[in-house]
């Protein structure tokens, strides 16, 4: 199979299964193992191709949820890229567990900081007034981001380890499923 074929229908079907989790989730507020997902697909297919993941995901995400805007959308995609930065170039060889909860506990943070950023600038919103309203949502988005992070990591650490065999990728991706399954019963 051609290479470039192959690198479009993985980053298609990765970018499928991102986009899918946050729609299936999206009846509990903040609950998403999307920050897990993003620091995988960094380990895995690298900066390059999670970049085009996050790009697909952020474009797809605000079609249909409507808020395709000057505030959303360039929040949205800075958050998530800076995921990507981060996971692909400053912890690329961390592989203790407990740090890279604490990364995803500390990027849920930064990307919902991103958005109060842009509503400064463009809604110029009391940064306040807007931390006070919006810090239970991003509370449970770190949380839910730690959890995943730490159950995933530490039940299947090989799987931020990036492999030749791509088709053990899909494998490891039935277990964070499965522990997703496991954390809505819970919730």
């Amino acid at each position: 199979m051609n290479q470039k074929i192959k690198d479009i229908t993985i980053i298609a079907l990765f970018a499928c299964i991102l986009f899918v989790q946050e729609q299936i989730l999206s009846f509990i507020p903040n609950v998403q193992i999307t920050m897990l997902l993003i620091m995988v697909y960094t380990r895995v297919f690298k900066v390059t191709k999670t970049t085009i993941i996050v790009i697909i995901h952020v474009i797809l995400d605000n079609l249909l949820n409507g808020s395709f805007n000057i505030v959303i959308v360039p929040a949205m995609f800075i958050g998530w890229e800076l995921v990507v930065i981060v996971c692909g170039f400053i912890f690329k060889n961390t592989n203790n567990t407990i740090i890279l909860a604490l990364i995803a506990f500390t990027l849920s943070f930064i990307y919902s900081f991103m958005f109060l950023i842009t509503s400064k600038i463009f809604l110029n919103v009391d940064v306040i007034a807007y931390i006070a309203n919006d810090l239970i949502f991003t509370l449970i988005f770190a949380l839910s981001s730690f959890i995943s992070a730490s159950l995933v990591l530490i039940t299947s650490f090989g799987l931020l380890q990036p492999t030749k065999i791509k088709l053990k990728i899909i494998n490891k991706l039935y277990i964070i499923l499965y522990i997703k399954d496991m954390l809505v019963g819970v919730l």
